[in-house]
């Protein structure tokens, strides 16, 4: 009896929710958004999957099990619970549909689709006195009904490749080192960052805030808050606003729980907009310097199979040596220039070496080498090249013909080959170049001269400008690997070029060719030291700068744990990494870095028998341009049961300053004073909770980037 009560409540429901929901759908275009019924709508994933598999029940019930029927009631007591879930789920999905703007067809679908699945459940209630086989029919339909207009939910959360089958892994392999520096920024980095991160749910299935973003005019137009590039009438781009707040916040973009903004990602969006976000401006139109076009370069969109988003730039260290430098251009590009001196150390091999690298030299620099024509046919294998300098090579000009093969060559420099003005015309037909270094004979100069004036596509430079060129010297090399210093260390430094000499500073000043001091012998380091070496000769540009920091250590922990949990993107290999003596590089994406921004870092050593420290050092990195800033503070507390700590120190450091541009890896200190052992030590690490107004990321939370801790 109380269940037949209990049916008759569910079937006024039913009468009551029906009607209502066909109403609501064919006003819903009409009404206003109404936040507290959005927010209601937002329970529609979370109860949508209770009619599915009820309904899916029942199906199988009247297909396969209707000759065993239940007892009336408790059947019909199913039957109605399903119809007012289904009821309820394509009510809340109205609510939902007025959150975002949707694929309209997709969408469309789904709605009456789920309409017509409540609708169908509500008549299956009063299908007692139907056939075995009606029902059977009923249920099929229902079945496939159930099935297809649900996948139409799908496509609009997950996209139109909801239940694609994964792609082939295919590597398209594509020549870009060249092609990329006269794309736009936009073409070359945003787009894909855009793609990746953001159109999921501002793209053409999923209109989040009406707001598009796979094009430029899209996302010129912008969404229901407006221009999300204008930094006029906002205190920041709205877009800026919205990357940059907390990860909890209800307007961070991406969601929370979806993959989020590197790091790398964040300065590259930043550096864009405030650049003023240019759709048209290409990398090559700003300087090789400039820190858009570095991170634009260098920008690789994640791949989209596992295990395809590493950095495939090679390390060029096994291709340097002291009669040959490659390097590239600039930090963060992937073009190559290579310089080659002392021909009497010259080989083909080294040549041959340089084959791994034909897609991404650019300049190369065979000055003063004994080459042959065997040469040139590898050089013309670099189908990138753009500088090319044979000067005085002891090569004719029979010998470079073969260089018109190399269609991206723009610049040669062949002073010192012998050539007349009947050679060289011959030589320019169909030349690539539009750029040519010769020197002439003072006897047929007039006729030179005839030639220069009338040749339109190359333009002609007369003389040895380029014989005398400076080539900067490779850095001096630091033969000590490991950085740290248990009681002492000797650590040598050498250059493999013959009258190179190398100064050195360890007082944190740059190396300088007048005042540092000369390296000579082994340094003998005892304490914790920064050593800047640098290499100069008579008519060399000086080499870059070689820092190595090295870390006195004499106390290693036995336990180490994390209180607070770094940031999921920047776990490094755990507490350990802390203490595995590994210095992380500026590279700060490696894996070998730990990093908070949301929280302090709070961690925990302990020793098996007490242990006295008087000092302990964290290798940290800062990038204000990546907003990785100083750490604040370091507090140390001690104890001998793990639990009741006493504060023994605490130093603080100073933040940045607007001016200041800093990448690099720094030191930071807290001395103990105290001289009582302790079998427990807790570490809080500050980081600064709100970026100065200066900061492109103002108001939110700095990172800190920590990878070692040395005790003593």
């Amino acid at each position: 009896m109380e269940i037949k009560k209990l049916n008759q409540w569910g079937e006024w429901c039913i009468w009551f929710l029906n009607p209502l929901l066909v109403l609501l759908a064919f006003y819903s275009n009409t009404t206003q958004r109404n936040d507290i019924l959005i927010w209601l709508g937002k329970l529609h994933p979370l109860v949508l999957h209770f009619p599915i598999v009820i309904g899916i029940g029942i199906i199988v019930y009247f297909i396969f099990f209707q000759h065993k029927p239940f007892e009336e009631n408790i059947e019909k007591c199913i039957l109605i619970v399903n119809a007012f879930i289904a009821s309820l789920v394509a009510l809340l999905g109205l609510f939902l549909s007025k959150q975002d703007v949707y694929n309209t067809d997709t969408l469309n679908l789904h709605k009456w689709g789920g309409i017509s699945i409540a609708l169908i459940s509500w008549l299956i209630i009063y299908t007692k006195n139907i056939s075995i086989g009606y029902k059977k029919l009923i249920g099929l339909i229902y079945l496939c009904a159930l099935l297809f207009f649900t996948h139409q939910g799908a496509l609009l959360t997950h996209g139109e490749n909801a239940l694609s089958l994964p792609k082939p892994n295919i590597t398209e392999v594509k020549a870009t080192t060249i092609i990329d520096s006269n794309l736009t920024i936009y073409e070359k980095a945003i787009a894909p960052l855009l793609e990746q991160k953001c159109i999921g749910c501002h793209g053409p299935d999923k209109i989040k805030g009406q707001l598009q973003l796979q094009n430029p005019s899209l996302i010129i137009k912008g969404g229901k808050d407006g221009n999300i590039l204008n930094r006029f009438h906002n205190a920041e781009a709205l877009l800026l606003q919205r990357i940059h707040l907390p990860n909890s916040d209800e307007k961070h973009m991406p969601p929370d729980g979806k993959p989020q903004l590197t790091i790398e990602e964040l300065t590259l969006l930043n550096k864009w907009v405030d650049a003023g976000g240019s759709f048209t401006k290409k990398i090559s139109e700003l300087a090789k310097t400039d820190s858009l076009a570095i991170l634009a370069l260098a920008y690789k969109a994640p791949s989209k199979t596992k295990g395809d988003n590493k950095n495939t730039a090679p390390d060029l260290k096994e291709f340097n040596s002291s009669y040959c430098t490659v390097n590239y251009l600039f930090n963060g590009s992937e073009e190559i220039e290579v310089n080659f001196f002392q021909g009497s150390f010259y080989k083909r091999t080294l040549l041959q070496q340089l084959e791994k690298l034909k897609d991404k030299i650019v300049y190369l620099n065979m000055q003063g080498m004994p080459l042959h024509k065997e040469d040139l046919d590898i050089i013309v294998q670099f189908t990138h090249l753009k500088k090319l300098n044979l000067n005085y090579t002891k090569l004719n000009v029979a010998d470079i013909e073969v260089l018109k093969k190399v269609s991206s060559l723009k610049s040669l420099s062949i002073c010192g080959i012998e050539v007349s003005p009947a050679t060289l015309s011959s030589f320019l037909e169909k030349a690539p170049f539009t750029e040519l270094h010769i020197w002439t004979n003072h006897s047929n100069e007039k006729e030179f001269q005839n030639l220069i004036a009338s040749t339109k596509k190359v333009k002609i430079i007369v003389g040895d400008n380029l014989a005398t060129e400076i080539i900067k010297l490779t850095s001096p090399v630091i033969e000590q690997d490991s950085p740290i210093i248990v009681t002492s260390l000797d650590v040598g430094v050498k250059h493999f070029l013959k009258g190179t000499v190398v100064r050195y500073t360890i007082d944190g000043t740059d190396p300088d060719s007048l005042k540092s001091p000369i390296y000579t012998q082994k340094l003998h380091f005892t304490k914790n030291t920064v050593l800047k070496t640098k290499a100069f000769k008579p008519g060399w540009l000086s080499s870059d700068i070689v820092q190595k920091t090295f870390y006195k250590s004499e106390i290693h922990p036995d336990t180490i744990f994390f209180i607070t949990h770094p940031d999921k993107k920047y776990p490094g290999s755990g507490a350990k990494t802390l203490i595995d003596y590994e210095l992380g590089e500026q590279n700060f994406s490696n894996g070998k870095w730990i990093a908070y921004r949301d929280s302090s870092m709070k961690f925990m050593i302990g020793f098996k028998e007490a242990k006295l420290l008087h000092e302990a050092h964290f290798n940290a990195f800062v990038d204000n341009g990546a907003y990785i800033f100083p750490i604040l503070s370091i507090m140390i507390e001690g104890s001998n049961n793990g639990k009741q700590f006493k504060k023994l120190n605490e130093a603080h450091f100073p933040s940045l300053e607007k001016t200041d541009v800093v990448r690099e890896n720094k030191s930071f200190s807290c001395t103990l004073p105290s001289q009582e052992a302790y079998k427990y030590y807790r570490f809080t690490l500050l980081n600064l909770k709100k970026l100065p107004k200066w900061h492109p990321g103002k108001g939110t939370p700095a990172w800190i980037f920590v990878d070692e801790l040395f005790l003593n």
